[in-house]
């Protein structure tokens, strides 16, 4: 019996529950609960948490119902309170949870070490790559980071074998993942690959990838992560996966390794996860805005045409919130950047709806590294400075995306495109927020940027893209912002 299942069925008993009760408080059936008591059964990760606070509500209740507080204290030497019953059951649950769990790992690894698996029906291929893989890929507790190989062209590979990858719970751990990606099939059918890449960064913003052209490994089928696991895929007609071999003894893993990994050509590099340090090693953004003609999708806040009223806050906090002289000082060099490029250049805004609603609410925007909050009068000044620019400068132009016109991927639009149809880079806005996976994507493939310029000229065409110039701002302001300040104003009041 498990430490998890032994504190379940102790619990059970002490608080007089019967099985078909608890059964019924988690939604799980008799068996389960049988199973989790007395044969060393666990519940799935993802489900575990959810399941112990069900639990621990429930044990709570019937020890408080009972009178038995006193006595429970006992048992489990504690000194509890009805106010912190619960809380203590919860966190009994979870810390046996993670011992049982990694007694499962280890008896696995040892009962099963190095064995070879093939998988060939078709319900086990899609539990391996839907949920054992990544939540293995989760469970990898090294030092270093995690190295992972994709010879499969990914955009392909998540269409036909209905692949979504899900990750949970996000990792303690770097993860760098270099991938295949058939740059052929992208130029054929660029405005679906341009999505699915988009998406899948988005799915996964707390992995790095590095995507590769394809051309030398597009017939190895093979994933492979360094010292622990490869896999190698069986491929229907269609590019669905028939069967896949898993082996898991780590001489012949990394043996695999060092056979594959020469196919991951530098010269083949497209698009690269990079961090901010490399970033502006090179003066990367100073080249890129000394540029014209922008693109430029913001999918979390508006960071440009800021007033000069908020430029020494911004400053002050890279300084002293974080620590960070050296942002500070790349805040005061944009400043006078962006003051020069914005006058004349021609710039195209796509911004989203609902992140234009949230930037009124809440004023969060990420300027360079820096997260930065505006106060409500920062913000009011931000919209009259846009509409003070707009109507100096003709050549910038706003394109509000509707995303409710997107319910199925409006979750996946949170990384930041910058284009300046020679260079461009995406921000990932979740990393200063989960402080894991990459800062931001170089893409370094012109075929790339051409296509990404294209697809968002096209986009302006599309029903849920709304164009402004600036007659077009002028009269929407005239409309409506003595609303858009009364939001403003209540948000201030809410917090």
């Amino acid at each position: 019996m498990s430490a998890y299942g032994n504190l379940l069925k102790t619990l059970i008993n002490f608080s007089g529950s019967k099985l078909s009760i608890v059964a019924e408080e988690v939604g799980y059936d008799v068996s389960y609960i049988s199973k989790w008591c007395n044969k060393a059964k666990l519940p799935a990760s993802k489900m575990a948490p959810n399941i112990n606070r069900t639990l621990a509500n429930h044990f709570s209740h019937e020890i408080l119902k009972h009178e038995d507080l006193a006595s429970f204290s006992r048992q489990f030497s504690v000194e509890a309170t009805p106010d912190t019953l619960n809380s203590i059951i919860y966190n009994l649950l979870k810390e046996n949870y993670k011992e049982s769990s990694r007694e499962a790992a280890n008896e696995l690894n040892n009962s099963e070490a190095y064995k070879t698996r093939v998988l060939s029906l078709a319900n086990d291929v899609y539990e391996f790559f839907n949920h054992e893989l990544p939540n293995t890929l989760m469970s990898y507790n090294d030092n270093e980071p995690i190295e992972v190989l994709c010879t499969l062209d990914i955009c392909r590979f998540i269409n036909e074998n209905n692949v979504d990858l899900p990750i949970y719970p996000m990792p303690n751990h770097e993860i760098n993942v270099k991938i295949g990606l058939n740059i052929k099939k992208l130029m054929e059918d660029s405005s679906n690959y341009l999505k699915q890449i988009y998406y899948f960064i988005n799915s996964h913003s707390y992995l790095s990838f590095d995507f590769y052209n394809d051309a030398l490994m597009n017939t190895m089928n093979t994933i492979i992560i360094k010292d622990h696991m490869a896999i190698l895929c069986a491929l229907d007609q269609y590019n669905r996966i028939l069967t896949a071999t898993v082996i898991t003894d780590p001489e012949k893993v990394n043996q695999i390794y060092i056979r594959v990994l020469p196919s991951f050509r530098t010269m083949d590099l497209l698009l690269h996860a990079t961090e901010s340090d490399e970033f502006y090693q090179y003066g990367y953004r100073t080249d890129f805005y000394s540029r014209d003609n922008f693109q430029i999708f913001l999918a979390r806040g508006f960071e440009f045409l800021l007033p000069v009223e908020c430029w020494e806050s911004i400053t002050r906090t890279a300084r002293e919130r974080d620590k960070d002289e050296f942002m500070a000082h790349l805040v005061g060099q944009l400043q006078i950047t962006w003051e020069e490029i914005f006058e004349k250049n021609s710039m195209d805004f796509f911004v989203l709806k609902s992140s234009l609603m949230k930037y009124i609410e809440d004023g969060e925007i990420i300027f360079a590294d820096v997260v930065y909050n505006m106060t409500p009068d920062e913000r009011k000044l931000h919209i009259q400075k846009v509409l003070d620019i707009t109507k100096n400068n003709p050549n910038i132009h706003f394109y509000v995306i509707d995303d409710e016109y997107l319910p199925s991927v409006q979750h996946l639009l949170h990384t930041s495109v910058f284009n300046n149809r020679k260079k461009m880079f995406l921000k990932n806005p979740q990393r200063y927020h989960t402080d894991i996976g990459p800062h931001f994507y170089s893409v370094l493939s012109d075929q790339i940027i051409n296509e990404v310029s294209n697809f968002f000229d096209n986009i302006k065409s599309h029903p849920y893209c709304f164009s402004y110039d600036a007659e077009g701002l002028q009269k929407f302001a005239e409309k409506y912002s003595s609303l858009i300040y009364r939001m403003i104003d209540l948000s201030a009041l809410r917090k």
